[in-house]
């Protein structure tokens, strides 16, 4: 459904792009662009690789663990690291090799300039959206390609024929393996510092002062869980958005074994050793929609964007309790149903109800009742007939709706309201979002 002028609708959410109704506003919004550290993307999948390896031996088979840098050479330069290894076996050796021009078949190009890039950004798909300031973010991802070389040495030829065994079934030489992993991708600090000073939390230089308060709020706008860590490298906070069933997907190549080394009369180090190509997500960039223009190091002052949330009828952007409005739905009642005129019955269990999401909200009511908490401490629900809103009953055992009035037009709609910082901390806690920050969900067996 596109815009229309006579029955206006929420931008957010359309799934075709009315971009001859956005040309009308967009002297008043503009959108700025913001790169993330493509280094803290790096690092995860290298930590995801890691696990994916040692999750495939016992948890106590490697005696010494080394990740090679950028120059192997520089970092074989130390005997103390020589000596480590060859006492320590076996030995699990990882170098990880970025592909700088990978694309994805063309579909990563950096070929089009800032206006086409601008462009480009899904305004519909925005996972952060205040109402009262009309700020809104979106993300944009792309495919990191990373060459891992993998080598793991042990003391005897025996040990080493078994293991070269083990490793072509377990890595599966020569195939091909999809994993769907939760993985938290950084969000650039001065993309939050902008959006606590325009939602008016005091800054003090860098740092947002009350970073608890400045989590919840971005929590209750948000659709996807935000976490905030400390990160001991550079000393400060930084906040995460967790993203839950990301493709990822593995190409392991030929398994070798080595002759090993001759020491005196005896052969000793015989070293297995393979490739493996990891496809793994990454950010783009970010998206960062307001009424000022922003300089993240990538802005276009010649191009902006006209964000609004239209509404029109009685139905409000918020309940009482200052939920947004998360979803909605038409409810038709049948002929017979409708010619008797008597009070309605609506069971709303199979719209709350989905297998494919992990946080649905049938799940986590479920969960609130079995705490012996009502699931309407984080959903409201509205049914709204004609032109005025009917008063309903709900009941959450059975997840039905019974209405105190005779509807007196067949379609109404039925709005749900959620509290979206109760979902976002149910789904970090559940998750361990502190605790985690790349999570393999099929169980790296």
């Amino acid at each position: 459904m596109g815009y229309n002028q006579e029955n206006p609708k929420f931008l957010v959410g359309l799934y075709q792009s009315p971009l001859d109704q956005v040309r009308e506003f967009k002297k008043e919004y503009a959108v700025s662009l913001c790169i993330p550290s493509v280094s803290s993307s790096y690092s995860v999948c290298i930590e995801y690789f890691r696990k994916w390896v040692k999750n495939k031996f016992q948890p106590d088979f490697f005696k010494s663990e080394y990740i090679a840098g950028r120059n192997i050479l520089r970092d074989f330069l130390s005997k103390d690291m020589i000596d480590n290894l060859r006492k320590n076996k076996p030995a699990l050796a990882i170098k990880p090799q970025l592909d700088y021009s990978f694309n994805r078949e063309n579909t990563d190009l950096y070929l089009y300039g800032r206006n086409i890039y601008n462009n480009r950004t899904r305004f519909k798909d925005c996972f952060f959206v205040n109402p009262i300031n009309k700020n809104m973010l979106s993300l944009e991802l792309e495919q990191m390609r990373v060459e891992f070389g993998v080598r793991i040495k042990v003391s005897s030829y025996n040990t080493g024929v078994d293991l070269y065994k083990y490793v072509q079934m377990a890595f599966r030489s020569q195939a091909t393996e999809t994993r769907f992993a939760d993985i938290d991708f950084q969000i650039p600090r001065p993309v939050m510092l902008q959006i606590a000073k325009d939602a008016g939390f005091e800054i003090r230089g860098n740092n947002i002062v009350d970073n608890c308060t400045f989590l919840a709020f971005m929590n209750k706008h948000s659709r996807l869980p935000i976490v905030c860590k400390f990160r001991g490298t550079k000393g400060e906070y930084e906040y995460f958005l967790k993203m839950t069933n990301v493709y990822v997907h593995f190409r392991c190549g030929e398994v070798d074994l080595d002759d090993g080394e001759r020491e005196g009369q005896t052969d000793n180090n015989f070293v297995v050793s393979t490739q493996v190509e990891l496809l793994f997500p990454a950010p783009k960039f970010y998206a960062y929609y307001s009424k000022n223009k922003h300089d993240f190091g990538m802005i276009d002052t010649a191009l902006q964007h006209t964000i609004y949330n239209f509404y029109t009828g009685p139905i409000p952007l918020k309940n009482d309790a200052g939920w947004n409005r998360y979803m909605e739905t038409i409810y038709t009642e049948d002929n017979d149903e409708y010619e008797r005129h008597e009070l309605s019955e609506i069971h709303f269990k199979e719209v709350i109800q989905s297998t494919s999401l992990t946080n649905s909200l049938f799940k986590i009511s479920e969960y609130t009742k079995s705490i012996f908490i009502s699931p309407s401490a984080f959903m409201d629900i509205k049914l709204f007939n004609g032109v005025k809103e009917v008063p309903i009953e709900i009941d959450w055992n059975t997840y039905t709706i019974k209405t105190l009035e005779v509807l007196k037009e067949q379609a109404s709609q039925l709005i749900f309201y959620v509290d979206l910082d109760f979902i976002n901390n149910y789904a970090i806690n559940t998750q361990k979002g502190y605790s985690k920050r790349v999570e393999d969900q099929n169980n790296m067996t």
